[in-house]
């Protein structure tokens, strides 16, 4: 990568012999995030800072997904970065067929449901019962529209572990944010909404740009409309913009 094409304060690296740089603004985006995450209470300061390493974590896990499944199918090395709201895959050459690319879209997010389990198999093992680890990564999320109750023997492994101290409370902490980011990004992101995975994986598999659009467009409307009423501004923003795009696809025109 040539250093001159980023502003000051991206960091660069390779890994997997991947080139990726990470925009400084991509920090603030997570850090804005994570304080909204936090909401203030107790242990704000420290949920904003776990989510910002998390969602970095789950950002890069996610491009290198993409950039591993398309390097495999093309033999030509891509490159990322990450900047504002998420990453890109950058690959120098399209994929070969309808099928390698659907499969290239769609290793992003299941990257980042892998990343989850693995983080759900490291808790199972501090806690010594790998079924608690497992339960919270599939449950935990599910506590924001479902009253799930926990299990009394995985409960008590993780309050066992805490009294033990092979896990901190900060460390719980850590495992239940990250099972939200991996589990809700994973499933926001595979929504049928261009230009996110879903859409895209919608748009590969039908071939049909405009049905792709009216779907995004629908869908990304209702979901404003949703979050406004809830009072999520950022939510709606993001739902506005993808709108947006979807709008400007139906109604675009050769010249």
């Amino acid at each position: 990568m040539n250093t001159g094409n980023y502003v000051r304060g991206t960091l660069q690296f390779t890994l997997f012999n991947i080139p990726v740089a990470i925009h400084p603004f991509s920090w603030l985006i997570l850090a804005l995030l994570g304080l909204s995450f936090g909401n203030g209470g107790e242990g704000s300061l420290q949920s904003t800072l776990i989510f910002i390493v998390v969602g970095m974590l789950t950002i890069l896990a996610h491009e290198f997904g993409h950039a591993l499944v398309g390097r495999a199918y093309t033999r030509v090395t891509p490159y990322i970065e990450i900047g504002g709201m998420g990453g890109v895959t950058h690959h120098p050459v399209g994929m070969p067929n309808r099928k390698s690319q659907f499969m290239m879209v769609l290793a992003g997010p299941m990257a980042s449901f892998v990343l989850g389990l693995v983080f759900a198999l490291l808790m199972g093992i501090l806690v010594g019962n790998l079924r608690s680890g497992f339960y919270c990564y599939l449950c935990e999320p599910l506590d924001f529209i479902f009253t799930i109750r926990m299990p009394e023997d995985v409960g008590e492994s993780i309050v066992q572990a805490i009294q033990n101290g092979k896990l901190t409370l900060a460390g719980l902490r850590f495992f239940l944010i990250s099972f939200v980011i991996c589990f809700w990004w994973t499933v926001f992101n595979l929504l049928p909404i261009f230009p996110m995975d879903g859409g895209q994986l919608l748009l590969t598999a039908s071939k049909q740009p405009r049905f792709t659009a009216i779907v995004g467009l629908v869908l990304s409307s209702l979901l404003a409309l949703y979050f406004v009423s809830g009072g999520s501004i950022f939510m709606t923003l993001l739902m506005g913009y993808f709108a947006w795009i979807n709008w400007k696809i139906l109604t675009y025109k050769e010249r």
